[in-house]
């Protein structure tokens, strides 16, 4: 009996553990300055299962996780909280922490699942070939061809794209610029759609410019802070690869569901 009793507690020891690694949590805090004079603290616990928020002295009142398929509101009214993830479906989420008439918004990737559900160079591959490919078969073929050459000339050219986010609210307006790889505008494109769902991110805009000769790009970009919205040149793309305020136009080019 003794026995048998030390091998159940082994297999409870042994699935406990199995699980607890299975969970992989990714937080992305908010590194405005305003945020940073709010919140003191922003980070997960040791474990990586629970967010930790601790503000200087005014009280939070409530926090909000969000995504497409899940909302929550958790009451706080206090000047620290600490908020259980572990419970939560696998997933994107954003999260949103609100001060008085302050909305604190932060993100957080459950077991990541961005790549399968964006591929930004299918939405590349769509725009270069610049017609609907939800038709005949051979376009869509063409399509997927086009595709593979895109990828392959990523890895090979190394090209890289021009980000644009702006972040809109009724207190601040904060433009956020810089060169980046296909793989980061996946998590992006994904954030935007999220923020146009809820109340403090509806108003924020993303672009993405497709770059021919990045440092022909960079030294006249550096010269000028607005080269990107060119009508003309040589180095980038003028007509974005992806604007979030044209979403629906994109979704039809890439043959993409947007909800």
């Amino acid at each position: 009996m003794k026995k048998m009793i030390k091998k159940c507690c082994f297999l409870v020891v042994v699935t406990i553990s199995l699980f607890s690694y299975s969970q992989e949590i990714v937080f992305h805090k908010n590194d405005n300055s305003t945020t940073s004079e709010l919140l003191v603290k922003q980070e997960l616990n040791k474990h990586g299962d629970s967010l930790i928020l601790e503000s200087a002295n005014i009280k939070i009142q409530q926090v909000d996780i969000l995504n497409d398929d899940h909302f929550e509101t958790i009451k706080v009214d206090s000047v620290k909280t600490r908020v259980g993830l572990d419970k939560l479906p696998y997933g994107n989420y954003v999260i949103q922490a609100k001060f008085e008439k302050h909305w604190i918004v932060m993100y957080m990737e459950k077991s990541r699942t961005i790549g399968e559900e964006i591929d930004f160079m299918e939405i590349v591959a769509n725009a270069k070939l610049n017609k609907v490919t939800n038709t005949p078969t051979n376009v869509k073929d063409e399509t997927l061809s086009l595709k593979e050459k895109v990828t392959e000339s990523q890895v090979e050219e190394k090209i890289l794209y021009w980000v644009v986010y702006e972040s809109n609210t009724h207190l601040s307006s904060t433009k956020t610029m810089g060169l980046k790889g296909a793989e980061e505008i996946n998590d992006l494109i994904y954030k935007i759609r999220i923020e146009a769902k809820s109340k403090v991110g509806r108003h924020n805009k993303l672009l993405v410019f497709e770059v021919y000769n990045t440092s022909e790009f960079m030294r006249k970009q550096l010269r000028d802070g607005s080269y990107y919205e060119s009508t003309k040149s040589k180095s980038f793309n003028v007509k974005p690869i992806y604007n979030s305020d044209k979403e629906q136009r994109y979704s039809t080019l890439a043959n993409v569901s947007y909800k």
